[in-house]
């Protein structure tokens, strides 16, 4: 953890520290051993990868969907609010509260699935990738602020 520290590019840095989260909580399997700030992070990055690999709808699929619950509140913690704002359109646009649980919320999923959801999901898609916020360097400036609680 102590090379990260010394990475001084934010884009790198916040690749490195990423890998080592994830390393760290076994790919979200262990979340209980993050911090706050690191559950943040983790959670934020997780999105973002997921987002610009296959959508909304492949966060929501994936086990990455299981911090659905988490998402406006991580991205508003490190002061990302037009993305929380995505994050909460595309929640919303299922109408009803999203399980933690994989195996429901997928069925769920299932049974919901209609073209106005995919609509919606499809303008959150487009809304994210303009990236109106630079999310590394909001990443970068709250791991700094909070800096003792990654390890």
């Amino acid at each position: 953890m102590e090379h990260i520290w010394q990475i001084t590019d934010a884009n790198n840095f916040v690749m490195a520290l990423i890998e080592h989260i994830q390393e760290k909580c076994q790919y979200g399997e262990e979340m209980s051993v993050l911090s706050k700030p690191e559950r943040v992070f983790y959670i934020t990055q997780i999105l973002e990868m997921e987002v610009n690999n296959g959508g909304f709808s492949q966060f929501f699929y994936n086990s990455s969907g299981d911090f659905t619950n988490e998402l406006v509140g991580a991205f508003s913690e490190i002061g990302a609010e037009k993305t929380a704002a995505i994050c909460q359109k595309a929640i919303s646009a299922f109408g009803c509260e999203i399980p933690a649980d994989r195996d429901e919320r997928e069925e769920m999923l299932d049974e919901l699935e209609s073209d106005e959801i995919d609509e919606t999901l499809d303008e959150c898609d487009d809304a994210f990738y303009k990236y109106e916020e630079n999310l590394n360097s909001l990443n970068y400036e709250y791991v700094m602020k909070h800096k003792d609680f990654f390890t």
